[in-house]
């Protein structure tokens, strides 16, 4: 029972270290646009929206590359279907 105690006191330890250190650095960097007069924003975390951001991106590079693919295959045509690439699927 003493150890995890001991063991559970260490995890609190270290997990407000570390706690210390990150708000330490966000206030230095926040700080430092204050100095150099630049906007502090504060974020705004919702991590749906961050998700639905990183798939909208993601497919739309992903819609760009096939673009790319038949622009290239257009361009190389030459009647035969030497140095056609395949295009990637959706």
């Amino acid at each position: 029972m003493e150890v995890l105690l001991m063991l559970t006191m260490g995890v609190m330890m270290l997990t407000m270290g570390v706690m210390n250190i990150l708000c330490f650095l966000v206030g230095a960097r926040v700080g430092q646009k204050v100095v150099k007069g630049e906007e502090v924003v504060i974020p705004t975390a919702n991590p749906l929206k961050a998700v639905r951001e990183r798939e909208a991106k993601r497919e739309a590079l992903s819609e760009q590359e096939r673009i790319d693919t038949i622009m290239r295959n257009v361009e190389n045509y030459d009647g035969t279907s030497n140095g056609q690439e395949d295009v990637p699927r959706r």
